[in-house]
């Protein structure tokens, strides 16, 4: 055991590069916000407020969960609009190809197609985007149409929707005139949809002279040829999984992967019939969600704490986290879980704003919206559903807190003929419809996709009691399938690991410029380490000024923050940097408390402490904007400025 510590400590120290200083920077900047926060709460000695404060710990206060709500005024529209102009460019930016193959043959089993040159051609590489549907190909080739050669031609799972290929210039290439492709093994019902088919002599495109009938989708787009397979013009990651199965339910397929909801992959459907089977348009739904963010961010904020520049730099330290960024430009179902919990709080914090004594007809919109975003969420990720929770213990508690506070209300008092138990019994009933009833609907209807199309690979009418058995039993196999999701990965990571930010999960690394000419591009998925950082010790602080000051808006965060972080910890399957995501939408908003709590002290040099932090956060999401979203970049860069732990695969 000591060797196994010894050795790490010894790799640990051996691979650390010049950017660690970077990192220790981070730790002071994050240590001195600290201090200069605890330094504004004590109080002036022999002041009134020391005086003040003095009694408040004699007679604490009680707590309440009517939460403060400030409207939003004229001015915040301006640092609203350039805030979400900023980060739309960054995120927008780059996001992927608008125009890659579209057209695709479907391959059955044996299916073949034959296309030839008018003179025999010497092919060193060949290349093919793949679209849907696993299975293999035959290439055979031939210079006098007696003697064959063959080639096999993979589409795997996990090369779909981008460019494959096969270096052939071992040997000087292969000559032919006449070629056959052929379909030897389709594994599903849809079989296998090929879209190009590119072969290349030194880097020059070869078109056929003609092509048998049928086969011209193969070679129709040659304008669009590939050699080489980028995150620009193909899928990485996940994307072989969620923009495969949202083109699945837009051609009534039943989808292969099933380990989630559906309604994720259908709003990436949206995107798709937008502008194409392309990366941009499988990627546009997420980007846009993420965006919306921001706005709906800065609202929370504004509302809750009622100052511009907070709700600004609290808004900020989101929007500039790393991992909202790299998640959302990805076409996986992530973004709409921690959109949907976002919003779902805001409502829910809209209703408990609502004083006690309320009547029910102005708090059911608020409850009906939170559950119906909160249902919708979670027909996108089950992760949604351990949002659930933290809403169901602040409505409980907001039901507790304005039965204590009921009898000192205006309302109560106005309208003696409103009491408690009524308001509570349909607040109860109404919060039943509207968090399980509308859940459930949402849920089940989002399976329609799945029973349409298993409906019409079977030739059966579509029932109700079908699509009710296909739920149920999906919901039996995702349970299982992630229970036994346990394969060692190279960048899982476990929840000791995302509250320091060690482990990212690389998600794109450009082969070809491994070691070569100085240049790499990449990017991966973790988060900014001045928020990471920064927002394990805010949750802390923010959990102590609860305590001390019975105070409702910090309970509300503190529950929030551990509803979307305590789930993960009994949780056996290998986890990764991105489960983390949700949770910091939260620890982002406990730094913008303390920010608050500055901003109200008003000691000296406050502004400067909230603006210089919100700054560093800036500063090092443009830093590593690069290594966010596969820039290239020279490979001193990296060492020098990104690379700040040895964990860290930049």
């Amino acid at each position: 055991m000591w060797r196994s510590v010894a050795e790490g400590v010894s790799w640990f120290f051996s691979s650390l590069s010049p950017a660690v200083l970077w990192a220790v920077l981070g730790v002071v900047v994050c240590a001195l916000f600290f201090r200069y926060y605890w330094h504004c709460l004590k109080p002036r000695p022999n002041s009134l407020e020391w005086i003040a404060m003095s009694e408040a710990e004699q007679t604490p206060r009680r707590m309440s969960l009517t939460l403060p709500h400030h409207p939003m005024e004229r001015k915040d529209l301006l640092p609203l609009l350039v805030l979400t102009a900023v980060y739309a460019f960054t995120a927008f930016f780059n996001l992927g190809d608008t125009k890659v193959p579209q057209q695709y043959l479907t391959f059955h089993q044996g299916d073949s197609y034959t296309f030839t040159f008018d003179q025999p051609v010497t092919v060193d590489q060949l290349s093919y985007y793949t679209c849907i549907g696993t299975g293999e190909y035959e290439l055979a080739y031939s210079q006098d149409g007696t003697t064959w050669n063959t080639l096999t031609l993979y589409q795997n799972y996990d090369g779909l929707l981008k460019w494959q290929g096969l270096d052939l210039s071992v040997g000087g290439g292969v000559t032919a005139s006449q070629w056959q492709i052929t379909a030897t093994k389709a594994e599903r019902f849809e079989g296998v949809w090929l879209s190009e088919l590119a072969l290349w002599s030194q880097g020059k495109p070869l078109v056929p002279d003609s092509v048998s009938a049928g086969g011209e989708a193969l070679f129709d787009e040659t304008e669009l040829w590939a050699n080489k397979s980028t995150y620009l013009n193909s899928s990485y990651f996940d994307e072989i999984y969620h923009p495969r199965t949202a083109i699945e339910h837009l051609n009534n397929v039943y989808p292969y992967e099933v380990s989630h909801p559906p309604l994720g992959k259908l709003i990436i459907s949206l995107g798709i019939s937008l502008f194409g089977m392309t990366p941009f348009g499988w990627r546009f739904m997420g980007t846009l969600f993420g965006v919306l963010m921001v706005p709906i961010l800065y609202v929370f904020l504004k509302n809750l704490f009622g100052k511009t520049p907070v709700a600004l730099c609290g808004t900020c330290l989101f929007t500039f986290d790393f991992m909202h960024l790299v998640q959302t430009r990805i076409a996986t179902i992530d973004t709409y879980g921690v959109f949907f919990i976002l919003v779902s709080y805001y409502f829910m914090y809209r209703w408990l704003s609502l004083p006690a004594g309320t009547p029910l007809r102005r708090t059911a919109l608020p409850l009906f919206l939170s559950g119906l975003f909160w249902g919708i969420g979670c027909a996108s990720k089950w992760t949604v559903i351990y949002a659930g929770a933290g809403l169901a213990v602040l409505w409980l508690l907001g039901l507790i807190f304005k039965y204590r506070e009921w009898p000192r209300s205006a309302w109560s008092l106005e309208n003696t003929t409103w009491g408690f138990v009524p308001f509570a019994a349909g607040t109860t009933l109404l919060s039943l419809v509207c968090f399980v009833a509308i859940p459930v609907v949402i849920y089940v209807a989002s399976y329609l996709p799945y029973a349409t199309a298993q409906a019409a690979e079977y030739n059966v009418p579509l029932q109700m009691h079908n699509l009710l058995d296909l739920m149920w039993n999906n919901q039996v196999f995702m349970f299982t399938y992630h229970q036994g999701v346990t394969t060692p990965h190279p960048y899982s990571s476990s929840w000791y690991q995302w509250i320091v930010d060690a482990r990212p999960i690389l998600y794109y690394r450009d082969l070809d410029l491994v070691n070569v000419n100085g240049t790499k591009s990449l990017f991966a998925a973790f988060n900014n380490p001045l928020v990471s950082w920064a927002g394990l010790l805010s949750f802390f602080a923010v959990l102590i000024q609860t305590v001390r000051r019975r105070c409702g808006t910090g309970l509300f965060l503190v529950i929030g923050t551990l509803s979307q972080f305590v789930p993960w910890l009994p949780i056996g399957r290998i986890l990764f940097a991105y489960h983390y995501f949700p949770t910091i939408l939260f620890l982002s908003m406990t730094i913008t408390y303390l920010m608050n709590d500055m901003f109200e002290r008003r000691r000296e040099g406050y502004r400067l402490a909230v603006y210089g932090f919100t700054g560093g956060v800036v500063g090092v999401y443009f830093l590593f904007y690069p290594a966010l979203t596969g820039l290239y970049m020279p490979t001193w860069y990296a060492d020098l400025f990104l690379r700040w732990l040895p964990s860290w695969p930049l």
